[in-house]
């Protein structure tokens, strides 16, 4: 793997195949847990996908994204969706000029709607590089009594395995599921949705499952990379064969 603790000689030296650009978010993650939470576990998460891949090239953590669902809470701040278009484009865009063709965006933060369709048009504008989109593989669940959608029982456990010394337990807000749908916080913002910043269950959390969870995540993650880059290659090549000379 080669990261920003690297050389410029070691790098071009690689010739790495495929390059990482994890992004986390700096937001509320109700009274238990830091505002970096979503930072923090993309990283880790990140660095363990990257280790499993071939001549890989992971970039430093985006520490910032589309976050403005929690304004009314303390401590998070945010970037406008098109401005985290543009920053990915121009990410992506030295990658390609340094050869690196194949470019999986690592997405921490649920709210970041604009990586689709921004990967979209810079995939169908046939440039001669591929960029995809995976979030954290089996990091959330949104079954059972409480889903799991913000500070609840997934988050809170991988932050009490990655840094315990970060998780306040003892500040903990009750367990919380608002009766609304998810598209309410578009609408009247998380705050306006859970006057705690919670939306889940962190009273289920232990560190021993945010172990498991992390590891299996980065299992799953680390091969749709693998799979979803193998298929765009075939698919291209089909597509070459039946196009006319």
């Amino acid at each position: 793997m080669l990261s920003w603790e690297n050389t410029s000689l070691e790098i071009g030296g690689a010739k790495p195949d495929i390059a990482i650009i994890p992004i986390g978010a700096i937001e509320q993650h109700s009274a238990h847990l830091p505002v970096g939470t979503d930072f923090l576990i993309a990283k880790a998460l990140a660095e363990r996908v990257a280790e499993q891949l071939e001549n890989c090239y992971l970039l430093p953590t985006l520490p910032y994204s589309c976050s403005r669902e929690h304004c009314d809470f303390a401590g998070t701040v945010w970037l406008r969706p098109s401005t985290l278009e543009a920053l990915v484009r121009d990410l992506v865009s030295g990658l390609v000029h340094m050869g690196i063709k194949k470019i999986a965006l690592l997405v921490g933060h649920g709210g970041n709607w604009i990586l689709k369709p921004a990967v979209r048009e810079m995939n169908l504008d046939r440039k001669g590089f591929h960029v995809i989109v995976t979030a954290p593989e089996g990091l959330a669940s949104g079954t059972g009594e409480f889903a799991e959608l913000h500070a609840g029982q997934s988050e809170t456990a991988l932050i009490m395995h990655l840094h315990p010394e970060l998780v306040k337990m003892d500040q903990a807000r009750p367990d919380y599921s608002p009766k609304e749908g998810r598209e309410f916080i578009d609408y009247v913002g998380m705050g306006g949705v859970t006057p705690t910043g919670l939306w889940g269950a962190p009273s289920k959390a232990s560190p021993e499952s945010g172990r498991d969870m992390l590891e299996e995540a980065a299992k799953r993650t680390a091969e749709y990379i693998r799979t979803a880059f193998a298929e765009i290659e075939r698919l291209e090549e089909q597509r070459r064969a039946a196009s006319p000379d």
